[in-house]
């Protein structure tokens, strides 16, 4: 009996190694990361809007036919920054604005004949994922209103510049096209950008502060 039951023990171990082998392989990490509900880091959007180049296509400007429309409120400058106050309506009193806006939120940029000159500096904590669950907001029955800070201007821009020649600067706010009444969820291996939807408003020497 004890004889018999030998060969049995090589087998018996190869099948366990098999099977140890097969659920290494099961568990390991997926290529591509679940869509997520929150914005994801700077690094991973699809539009980098840098110094010195121009807003990628597609852009769409805000206007009476799209379903949310953002609109430079004001602007004001304060000391080495300009501040600009943008707000998102609808038409629809039904439209949800889903919070945090990605898949690019709400930016400002200063450009200079249709070049980047001046940007925000980046937010601490940048390249982390927001963690807050995404929220609605009634955007159809209150306006959504924010301040954003121009206060890093690329080589070549000084504030004397600006402030010398107002008729060649304009203040932009882009952020990404909202799918209408649902989050915007970034789609892993995902090539071309969403749209972005831009707002502008001209810069005037004549009325440095609020306008």
């Amino acid at each position: 009996m004890r004889r018999a039951l030998l060969p049995a023990v090589p087998v018996l171990l190869l099948a366990l190694a098999a099977c140890g082998t097969h659920s290494g392989t099961a568990s390991a990490a997926p290529t591509h990361p679940a869509p997520t509900t929150t914005t994801p880091p700077q690094k991973n959007q699809d539009r980098s809007l840098p110094c010195g180049g121009t807003i990628e296509r597609p852009v769409v400007i805000s206007g009476p036919d799209e379903h949310l429309q953002v609109t430079v409120k004001s602007l004001r400058r304060q000391g080495s920054a300009l501040r600009a106050t943008y707000s998102i309506t609808s038409a629809d009193r039904a439209q949800m604005l889903s919070l945090p806006i990605g898949e690019v939120p709400p930016t400002a940029l200063l450009l200079k004949h249709g070049v980047i000159a001046g940007r925000q500096k980046p937010a601490a904590g940048n390249g982390t994922v927001d963690g807050r669950p995404a929220t609605g907001y009634a955007v159809g029955r209150h306006p959504y209103t924010k301040t954003l800070t121009i206060d890093a201007l690329c080589p070549g821009t000084t504030w004397s510049d600006v402030d010398t020649n107002p008729s060649a600067y304009q203040t932009v706010v882009v952020m990404s096209v909202q799918s209408q009444g649902h989050t915007s969820t970034p789609t892993p291996g995902r090539i071309h950008p969403l749209p972005l939807l831009e707002a502008t408003r001209d810069i005037s020497a004549k009325h440095p502060g609020t306008r």
